[in-house]
């Protein structure tokens, strides 16, 4: 009887033992995997903006090449959005789709938290490959970059697709780019820009981070005191009023460009070829958020034309700007004051 009670004593034990090993292995593995978790939210709601930039950059070249892939069809289809203010025509293209396929969800698939806003929705997107972009990290290996971690909510990504795209459909392919641009809490950081059909080495590509780093090509730019005649591109499709206000403000010598693709007309700024950039009618910011934060990053300024404030460009943010533009390298200031005085 006694060795009977033993026997039982010990399963009892035993039995003890294995419940009391199980429920700490359950708490165990549940507190490692909510500790797991709150660890990877905390993770996926920072992102390294040079990772960022990396994805950025690659997200305009690869949406280039779409674009180019459709220019070397025998044809492609062209499409209407309507007409705009002025009554021009404003088209989309295949182009546009599969540039904006590719840029827009290999971002997403790169990094699933952040907001990204494009001019353009996804259609047949099944039918273009998605690139893994967020590894490229060698593209910056010549740049002594120091990294910055940011928290997904104070991020917004704009894209152009396809800037000019009229100007694409008419064969008049210097004024096309694709454009990505980072926004911190509404103020464009990072800006890219590409110009697919341009052939001249070390031309196609700029970008910028401020306070971080520029792309080559632009750093052999200098920011001088432009003294010369004031040289303006403006709009050649959406002028509006702006040639005639332009003469009042600075007399009928002022030397007047039209061109078309606000990024396009961005990098004429910097690159010195002229001396302004002007624009009176409505805009839409995924247009000129890159070429903001290139513009800015190198010293120049942007702000509205008619209330001369900065621009916006968080999530929440109108995506139209009603307000006017103007972009210039120096003397900022005394071309909002001409501009005012009318």
């Amino acid at each position: 009887m006694h060795i009977r009670m033993s026997i039982r004593t010990r399963k009892t034990i035993i039995c003890g033992i294995i419940v009391l090993l199980s429920l700490l292995y359950l708490y165990t593995n549940r507190t490692l995997y909510t500790n797991e978790q709150k660890y990877t939210n905390v993770q996926n709601k920072n992102i390294s903006l040079k990772l960022l930039l990396v994805a950025a950059i690659r997200a305009a070249e690869i949406g280039g090449y779409e674009v180019i892939a459709v220019h070397n069809q025998a044809k492609f289809e062209i499409q209407s959005k309507g007409k705009t203010k002025e009554g021009i025509n404003d088209p989309v293209t295949e182009a546009d789709y599969r540039s904006h396929c590719a840029m827009y969800h290999s971002l997403r698939e790169a990094f699933p938290s952040i907001t990204v806003i494009s001019e353009e929705t996804s259609k047949d997107c099944d039918k273009v490959t998605v690139s893994n972009i967020k590894d490229n990290i060698n593209t910056l290996n010549e740049y002594d970059i120091k990294d910055e971690i940011i928290n997904t909510n104070d991020i917004t990504v704009w894209i152009d697709p396809l800037d000019a795209t009229k100007e694409f459909t008419e064969n008049l392919l210097q004024y096309v780019t694709t454009m990505v641009c980072v926004a911190i809490k509404g103020k464009p950081v990072i800006g890219v820009i590409f110009k697919p059909f341009e052939t001249k080495q070390n031309s196609s590509l700029f970008w910028s981070w401020t306070n971080h780093a520029i792309s080559r090509n632009l750093q052999v730019l200098l920011k001088l005191e432009d003294e010369r005649t004031p040289i303006l591109i403006v709009s050649q499709s959406h002028a509006g009023q702006i040639h005639n206000v332009t003469k009042i403000a600075f007399g009928k010598d002022v030397k007047i460009i039209s061109a078309a693709g606000a990024g396009y007309k961005f990098l004429e700024v910097v690159s010195g070829n002229v001396t302004a950039y002007v624009h009176m009618t409505a805009i839409k910011k995924w247009d000129i958020c890159a070429g903001t934060a290139i513009l800015t990053a190198l010293g120049g300024t942007v702000t509205q034309l008619f209330d001369q404030q900065l621009i916006s460009f968080g999530p929440n943010d109108s995506k139209v700007l009603t307000w006017g533009l103007l972009a210039t390298m120096s003397n900022h200031a005394w071309y909002l004051d001409k501009f005012s005085n009318i």
